[in-house]
């Protein structure tokens, strides 16, 4: 999605960072099964749950994840990894136009928006914030995936053809 640096048009993914760090990606229906398994852990013995839960889906680095679209895409498309410094993602942030739901009113300080949108997609980059590789609860969850099986970044790739189309979005009103 744009907010994440992935421009699907121009098929560029803007990452601030080295590309060097796993990022932690998980897929809608395995967060939907994880909190089912956990509704059903704190119904039998709300005792053995954790504060809280952290769950990892596929962990990759940027550079990573940019070969497994590509290959994909099977010659079809050709995704680039353009990394940023932080002053480049601020700079990317600030130029982003930020679109609301429809039927929205404008009442957001986009200035705000925009560094707050900087300070979490500089976070997301090199830093390892979004790296839950080596500390997540998926075991306690799904132990060796006997509840089901985690999706895999490769089988997302695979569904769009090696092309996230990169849009948001919104239900439309009652």
């Amino acid at each position: 999605m744009p907010g994440h640096g992935f421009m699907a048009e121009e098929q560029i993914w803007y990452m601030p960072g080295t590309g060097d760090t796993p990022l932690t990606f998980t897929s809608k229906r395995d967060i939907a099964l994880s909190i089912v398994e956990i509704i059903k852990m704190a119904m039998s013995n709300p005792a053995s749950l954790p504060e809280y839960f952290r769950i990892a889906g596929t962990n990759k680095t940027p550079r990573e994840i940019v070969e497994v679209f590509n290959r994909a895409a099977k010659g079809n498309t050709k995704i680039k990894l353009v990394l940023l410094s932080d002053e480049e993602a601020d700079n990317f942030m600030k130029k982003m136009k930020w679109d609301l739901p429809p039927g929205q009113d404008n009442q957001y300080d986009i200035s705000y928006m925009s560094d707050i949108g900087s300070r979490v997609f500089r976070m997301s980059g090199g830093t390892g914030n979004l790296n839950f590789s080596d500390w997540n609860h998926n075991e306690k969850i799904n132990p060796g995936q006997s509840k089901w099986k985690w999706k895999t970044i490769e089988e997302y790739a695979e569904e769009v053809d090696g092309l996230p189309t990169g849009v948001w979005t919104f239900p439309e009103e009652p």
